[in-house]
């Protein structure tokens, strides 16, 4: 793994299909389905990134399924010190628009 700094995002090679990134990528889509009574399911998960808080952030890219076409949707899940979980970003996305997320000292 490359030098983590505190506050700066993050590669996260290998770990797209760890079970942490898994199940946290199907609770970003059950908290959307939730409050946008949606219907999306899951696939898969594209591209994870991280960003080391009090907590972690993890910014990941994901494939699911909604009403049977395959699309793509970028999530922001922060996981606190204590397993407390939110989705502070869920968004779709064309296949030739996925965003790098970017920290914004990076802009």
């Amino acid at each position: 793994m490359a030098d983590v700094i505190c506050g700066g995002i993050y590669e996260s090679p290998g770990t797209a299909n760890s079970v942490k990134t898994i199940s946290l990528a199907r609770f970003a889509i059950e908290e959307h389905n939730k409050e946008h009574n949606g219907l999306l399911e899951f696939v898969r998960v594209v591209n994870e990134k991280r960003q080391v808080v009090a907590g972690m952030i993890h910014y990941l890219t994901i494939e699911a399924t909604d009403a049977g076409k395959k699309k793509l949707f970028e999530a922001k899940v922060y996981v606190g010190l204590r397993d407390d979980k939110e989705v502070s970003e869920f968004k779709e996305v064309k296949s030739t628009e996925v965003q790098e997320f970017k920290h914004v000292a990076d802009s």
